[in-house]
């Protein structure tokens, strides 16, 4: 799957709280996100992962790379 990352997400840069700041802080908790995840059956799928590396590079938020990964998949129907 090929994903549109030309998202120009308000052409300016984003705005981090204080223990996201760096991209270290960011992978670790993305790192603590997916574990969490995978003991609860997640399957973190390579289109995830390239979503959110997005945000661990800080080219977005953390909430606009969720919002991303959401559109990947649809939502079951009910």
């Amino acid at each position: 799957m090929v994903l549109d990352n030309s998202t120009d997400y308000a052409m300016t840069k984003p705005t981090f709280l204080p223990q996201e700041a760096t991209e270290d802080q960011r992978r670790a908790i993305m790192e603590r996100t997916y574990a969490a995840g995978q003991a609860q059956g997640a399957i973190i799928t390579p289109a995830t992962r390239e979503v959110y590396e997005r945000y661990v590079r800080g080219e977005c938020t953390l909430e606009q790379a969720a919002e991303q990964a959401m559109s990947i998949y649809p939502l079951p129907e009910k």
